[in-house]
């Protein structure tokens, strides 16, 4: 009588319970090319269910041969190789968050767990803690922490260490529309007096009526001033380098890439002229010492680039000195919208004009404004009631 053939064939597997109550499935691939033999793998998991799911996957794989080695990096080590292959070609701003969000919650929490190790369980109860206990971060904060851990993870599959994205359809924490806050056409008086004396006057006054962003402001040239049509066209962004020994600034393309033209009121060209004036001022007195690389429209006495934080802090001690000190740099931004709805332009016209994506992005966040903007259609509603013979 023949004997049974007990050798394992590639592809094949087991589930058995341990001692600690865990179970256990093992499996086999392919050949070690050193031994002949065939590679063994263990699984683990805290039910029979979820590791007879995770041995289909597996022995599925190697029949139809998309089987990876599954390897024992952890979550640590890739975590390095990721910022210093895939982050490296992001922007300055986007490294520097990326990396704080590793160092202080994802690498303290999941560090030190092999990445092929990682259970879509796991990684929801990371989640959950982020807002809960001592944390407590913001909704939006959250979601800003799970996006680098889902992007490190979404890497790893394109990798092959992954078979899939185990951070995928995760409950996260609502992130509520909070409302824009913008000076309003009442308090505009009040603000451009505060202002109209000051070092930073024409910066502030251009942004309030262009609705620029701080860093497309502070990266404006005077190549990107079209004096014939009143008009700027918003081309680059002023980012500062923030590696070691490296605090230099470089320009790069504006949010998601597109360039825009603003159209501007003639006081705003006027404001301009002005800031070229100054400038100019400023190049003389400064003879040999001038350097303005990137020909910069906003620069300080030597033409050196502005500095994110001095203009943002400078601007805060003016609001604060005035009690309007729960203003921002960005609340600039805004107030343009919200005067231009309030004066009547239409959605697609102010989506332009600020840059976004799309109208209804625009209409939700300034979602305020639309009960003055009832008021008005309701005049004009009854002007034109008050018009019809039939009426009166």
């Amino acid at each position: 009588m023949a004997r049974k053939n007990k050798k394992r064939e590639a592809g094949s597997g087991s589930i058995t319970k341990r001692k600690d109550g865990r179970w256990q499935g093992q499996y086999v691939s392919d050949y070690d090319p050193k031994t002949g033999k065939l590679r063994r793998h263990t699984i683990y998991g805290k039910t029979q269910k979820e590791v007879a799911e995770k041995l289909r996957a597996a022995t599925s794989s190697i029949d139809n041969g998309t089987f990876q080695e599954p390897r024992k990096i952890t979550v640590a080590e890739y975590a390095a190789e990721y910022m210093a292959t895939h982050v490296a070609t992001l922007t300055d701003s986007t490294q520097r968050s990326y990396e704080k969000n590793l160092r202080l919650h994802i690498l303290p929490a999941l560090g030190s767990r092999r990445l092929t190790d990682l259970t879509h369980r796991e990684v929801q109860r990371f989640a959950s803690s982020l807002s809960a206990g001592g944390k407590g971060l913001a909704p939006k904060t959250v979601h800003t922490v799970f996006g680098t851990l889902h992007a490190l993870l979404t890497a790893a599959q394109r990798d092959e260490i992954l078979q899939r994205n185990v951070a995928d359809f995760c409950s996260l924490p609502r992130v509520t529309q909070t409302r824009a806050k913008a000076i309003t056409s009442a308090e505009l008086n009040q603000f451009l007096d505060l202002i109209r004396k000051d070092e930073f006057y024409y910066l502030f006054f251009l942004d309030i009526f262009s609705g620029m962003r701080q860093s497309e402001i502070l990266g404006l040239r005077w190549a990107d001033i079209d004096w014939n049509r009143n008009s700027l066209v918003v081309r680059k962004q002023l980012q500062q380098k923030c590696k070691k020994g490296d605090y230099s600034y470089t320009l790069i393309d504006p949010k998601e890439n597109k360039q825009r033209r603003i159209i501007l009121a003639e006081t705003a060209m006027l404001t301009l002229q002005k800031q070229r004036t100054k400038q100019q001022r400023q190049r003389l007195a400064a003879g040999p010492l001038w350097n303005n690389p990137f020909d910069l429209v906003f620069t300080n006495e030597f033409g050196r680039a502005l500095n994110h934080q001095t203009v943002y802090k400078h601007l805060k001690r003016l609001l604060h000195s005035c009690g309007m000190g729960d203003y921002t740099f960005h609340s600039l931004r805004h107030s343009f919208a919200t005067i231009s709805l309030e004066n009547g332009d239409d959605i697609k016209t102010v989506q332009t004009n600020l840059g976004h994506s799309t109208a209804a992005f625009t209409l939700k966040t300034y979602a305020h404004v639309s009960d003055q903007m009832q008021r008005s259609s309701a005049a004009r509603m009854e002007e034109l009631i008050s018009s019809l013979e039939a009426v009166n």
